[in-house]
């Protein structure tokens, strides 16, 4: 690890500006030292008794700012933390936990004001603004320094995920790649049981697209409802549509905001289209229409906002299906499927077989999900990423600040399944936020000490590989500048949030909606965004 010799007349300086910069928040309710929101951890003693040693630096204190709610006895674990901070990199950490409610509003409002700050959880949804902030200059550039500060960090992570961390070709966070693994590929559920009752061959469904994936699905889904008519064939609502939610499963990905128009083909990904005006819209369109006709899907599903009361009653026979492996992938490499069930629901209840049916991508804003930034404004940058690469390579302490204390934080019960102790501490599983929790041999979480442990860690195993292997979305790293276009943008949104519920629940027919869709489409200003995305796309792909 580099370290820097200054003078201790300066380094006194630089500490005693950092404990002025940094903001402490009122102490929460228990003895042990609980925090809530923006509780900083005390480190001064640590400090001092180093300091007076003489024989090294005085540690460097680093303020990073994460999305957690309070945390009981957070300062015991934090103490501890720091304790082997120092012994490993000579500095320690002050963790400062603001509410998911707030944290955005929080973050936004410092970098805005220029207050200072080390290191921080950072995202492009829920109004983190990864991207804009690092445009505007607000993270450091971290390009040139990775390799040399946080080298295991950096390789550990596919490729792929970086593209999603980047502007302009220069890297302004460090992803937090997490044990579920980053690519995406989806597929459907069925309800297991039913398949077996009815006689349908589910695995015909493997890899197909998903026109005729559907087509497939349809005399199960009639035979299941034939048997059990109180229940719901295939899920609709108003604020999900199987094609507009669901680029992937189309062999598409969006170009800017998922549900706007404008997607590019996986196999012309140089070419922004209209999805609402392709062959698969239109005959999805008259697929759902059928359904509806035959009563596959909730007459009032155009409307239905709650879909949870139907998953929870083990209403539904076919679903999308979003996990993976897939009950064939988990066979083939002896994991168990045992303990796979419909969403919202136990096997018990409602049983599942799963299979996927699109490519493996690794999505273009992957690698921006869950991050953590260093600040332009940041005394310690290189000492920064020097936690950054501890956090994520030294177990102990990271399961200590995810986990706390086995035995008196945690423990495994008699069947091997880890139990959180009440009232001790918690972290209320946010240990995303602060790095990753992927390692390659499986020592970053507290898996079960059981055949269902070993199962997670298989499937995982599979996941981990597919990420390395999977296809990088085309337009991973683009980003859509909407300001030339908002108000097209606001005028299809609206149209799009009023006809698409009711054309992907059937509930209208297709061949006099969807030309009137289209039409108010173009009237709203659709081909401008496409004219626009198109532009800027272009100009990306010249550059790099």
């Amino acid at each position: 690890m580099a370290k820097r010799k200054l003078m201790y007349t300066l380094l006194a300086c630089m500490l005693v500006l950092s404990v002025l910069l940094t903001g402490c928040g009122g102490k929460g309710g228990t003895s042990g030292g609980d925090v809530s929101e923006e509780k900083t951890t005390s480190s001064s003693e640590n400090e001092e008794s180093t300091a007076k040693e003489g024989a090294k630096e005085p540690p460097v204190k680093l303020t990073f700012y994460t999305m957690n709610g309070p945390v009981n006895e957070f300062d015991r674990i934090m103490g501890k933390a720091n304790e082997i901070i120092e012994k490993e990199i000579n500095a320690t950490l002050d963790l400062i936990l603001i509410s998911e409610a707030s944290y955005a509003e929080k973050m936004n409002l410092m970098i805005n004001s220029g207050d200072y700050f080390d290191l921080c959880f950072t995202a492009s949804w829920g109004g983190m603004n990864f991207y804009k902030n690092a445009s505007k200059g607000a993270y450091a550039d971290l390009t040139d320094l990775i390799q040399t500060y946080a080298p295991q960090s950096y390789s550990r992570i596919p490729e792929g995920l970086w593209e999603g961390v980047k502007i302009n070709g220069r890297i302004y966070a460090v992803v937090n790649y997490q044990q579920w693994g980053a690519a995406a590929r989806k597929g459907f559920a069925f309800r297991k049981d039913l398949a077996e009752e009815v006689g349908f061959d589910w695995k015909a469904v493997k890899g197909k697209p998903a026109l005729e994936a559907l087509r497939l699905i349809d005399p199960f889904i009639g035979a299941a409802l034939k048997k059990h008519p109180d229940m719901i064939g295939w899920e609709t609502t108003s604020t999900y549509s199987f094609f507009a939610n669901e680029p992937l499963l189309w062999d598409m990905e969006p170009v800017g905001d998922m549900t706007t128009p404008g997607w590019v083909r996986f196999t012309e990904p140089a070419k922004v289209i209209n999805q609402f005006e392709t062959p698969e819209f239109a005959e999805y369109c008259d697929i759902m229409r059928d359904w509806h006709l035959k009563g596959y899907v909730r007459k009032d599903g155009a409307t239905l906002k709650d879909h949870a009361p139907d998953r929870q009653a083990a209403k539904i026979i076919a679903a999308v299906y979003y996990g993976w492996p897939d009950t064939l992938d988990s066979e083939a490499a002896g994991i168990s499927t045992e303990g796979t069930a419909m969403s919202m629901c136990t096997p018990d209840v409602a049983p599942a077989v799963t299979v996927s049916t699109t490519r493996t991508v690794i999505p273009a804003a992957a690698g921006s999900t869950a991050a953590v930034a260093i600040s332009a404004r940041s005394n310690h940058i290189e000492k920064s990423l020097e936690l950054i690469e501890l956090l994520n390579t030294n177990d102990e302490l990271y399961l200590l600040i995810t986990n706390g204390e086995e035995g008196i934080d945690y423990e495994f019960d008699e069947n091997g399944n880890v139990k959180y102790i009440e009232g001790k501490y918690f972290f209320n599983y946010y240990e995303w936020t602060i790095g990753q929790s992927y390692s390659p041999n499986f020592t970053r979480v507290l898996y079960a000490k059981n055949e269902t442990g070993e199962a997670l860690k298989k499937s995982q195993g599979v996941v981990f590989k597919a990420d390395r292997e999977a296809d990088v979305s085309p337009v991973s790293g683009f980003i859509f500048d909407p300001t030339p276009v908002k108000t097209q943008l606001a005028n299809c949104n609206a149209v799009i949030t009023e006809m698409i519920p009711a054309l992907s629940n059937g509930a209208v027919d297709p061949k006099k909606a969807l030309p009137e869709f289209l039409e108010r489409l173009k009237t709203a200003g659709v081909d401008d965004i496409i004219k626009e995305k198109q532009a800027q796309l272009d100009a990306w792909l010249a550059s790099k």
